[in-house]
């Protein structure tokens, strides 16, 4: 049996996303399975700093663990419509447990809108495989990638999302790879 992804929606993500990404995510991983929660995860209580606007990164995080447990899932990715944080840090795209399974990815500046554009839904599914990629790569144990078109490549900024490939580099493949993960072909970079 494979991977056995869980894509759960927070903050009203539209369920059209979120089943489109759980179609890409199967396809990502020889033998994954990648499925949608029915119902949307409530956001935690306290976890909104109304000074910021934004949540704190961690305690989603920490509901993102407390799901894949009670659900026996391998992967459990929380993708939430709001911006957040994490100390330090004026915002992040997501976060995940290194190794452990889970992980969360905030939507908010992922949207054109965000920055002023006009909607664009293609734009917006590719910066969302991207940084879910991503996500679930930490989740699987990768660290970050020096290899700028690698999907786990750090980003910084919209900017740094645009310039990756929603795609693992050989170095990273070949670690995964070593977890017992395998990347499919067309998720694989053209080193």
């Amino acid at each position: 049996m494979g991977l056995m992804i869980l894509v759960a929606g927070a903050a009203g993500e539209p369920w059209e996303s979120l089943e489109w990404l759980a179609a890409r995510l199967s396809e990502a991983y020889t033998g994954a399975a990648a499925r949608v929660l029915e119902r949307q995860v409530p956001l935690p209580p306290g976890a909104y700093d109304p000074g910021r606007g934004q949540y704190l990164s961690e305690a989603l995080l920490e509901e993102a663990v407390r799901l894949r447990r009670a659900t026996g899932a391998d992967l459990l990715l929380l993708v939430a419509r709001t911006d957040a944080y994490s100390p330090g840090l004026n915002f992040v795209f997501g976060q995940a447990v290194l190794g452990g399974g889970a992980a969360v990815v905030y939507t908010a500046r992922l949207r054109p809108e965000f920055y002023g554009h006009a909607p664009d839904e293609a734009l917006y599914r590719l910066r969302l495989l991207k940084e879910a990629l991503h996500e679930l790569g930490h989740a699987l144990g990768l660290g970050h990638c020096s290899n700028p078109r690698c999907v786990m490549s750090f980003s910084n900024s919209i900017v740094e999302v645009g310039a990756k490939e929603p795609r693992y580099c050989s170095r990273c493949a070949a670690r995964l790879a070593g977890l017992g993960v395998a990347v499919s072909p067309g998720y694989l970079l053209a080193d």
